[in-house]
């Protein structure tokens, strides 16, 4: 592995760590995964979370050798076993003990950037989202995200019953804040806005873009659904801050303009994200 890639791994796996040592374990948040069943454990049996969390992994590495890449393998190994040393080495106590929801709100950005950063580099600390593939080759009709939904609800359901309705309430909305952090982590914080203008006056729209914002556009045909009659779309992707600047070119170009801005998930290219570098 480069070493990009092994200091991301370490960040992520104590962030992690971090979240289930001072966090979910001291208030008994089950957020799903062997995370989740090490904290039952733990609470049913003082299994320690390191433990539990290396005896289940261990037998789902050996089945995974055969469906997945030994590079991926290698990552997730190095990834579950750093997040063992970490769940075994980092000490238990609440940044906030009088706080019950200031830690949670900690937990779940802790928890959510470091499976981010652990996933932004293609891997994974096994777990259900292993075990949800493993099954997966045994049951194909049913698609990996709705088996580790699955997976996942039954261990937050088993938390309900060891902590209450109450946590598993504050679990579920922790777990809404992790997967949008982790979707922040693992696509980009960066907003950027697709535009569509349909107009006649695509040339000295096009000119102004590229002159004042420095942005390319690309011209598509297209033929309109009433008239009948064709014409062309520009298209061009601009950042968010960068709109306001795109509106006036065309309003003060073409008050009638049709013009249509969306989100984009990601940007990939010159200006934007350039994974050649």
């Amino acid at each position: 592995m480069k070493r990009k890639e092994v200091i991301s791994i370490i960040i992520g796996t104590f962030c992690m760590a971090s979240a289930t040592n001072t966090v979910f374990q001291p208030f008994g948040i089950v957020t799903g995964g062997f995370g989740g069943l090490g904290i039952i454990f733990d609470k049913l049996w003082g299994i320690p979370l390191w433990m539990t969390n290396v005896t289940l992994n261990v037998p789902l590495f050996l089945l995974a050798f055969r469906y997945k890449t030994k590079k991926f393998m290698a990552r997730t190994i190095c990834s579950d076993i750093m997040l063992s040393v970490f769940l075994g080495v980092l000490p238990r106590f609440s940044f906030f003990p009088k706080d019950f929801y200031v830690n949670l709100i900690l937990g779940a950005i802790l928890m959510g950037i470091g499976l981010g950063m652990v996933m932004k580099e293609r891997t994974s600390t096994g777990g259900t989202d292993l075990m949800a593939f493993l099954l997966h080759v045994v049951l194909p009709h049913m698609s990996i995200p709705m088996l580790l939904g699955m997976l996942d609800g039954v261990i937050v359901l088993f938390g309900a019953f060891i902590f209450g309705v109450e946590k598993t309430s504050y679990a579920l909305l922790v777990i809404y804040g992790i997967t949008k952090i982790t979707d922040s982590v693992v696509e980009g914080f960066q907003v950027s806005k697709l535009v569509y203008v349909i107009s006649g006056h695509q040339e000295q729209i096009s000119d102004q873009i590229l002159f004042r914002l420095g942005r390319g556009a690309t011209k598509l045909s297209s033929v309109g659904a009433y008239t009948g009659q064709s014409s062309e779309t520009l298209m061009c992707i601009v950042s968010k801050k960068e709109v306001p600047v795109l509106k006036k070119i065309v309003m003060e170009t073409d008050p009638k303009a049709f013009v249509i801005i969306s989100d984009t998930r990601e940007t990939i290219g010159e200006g934007f994200v350039d994974y050649t570098q």
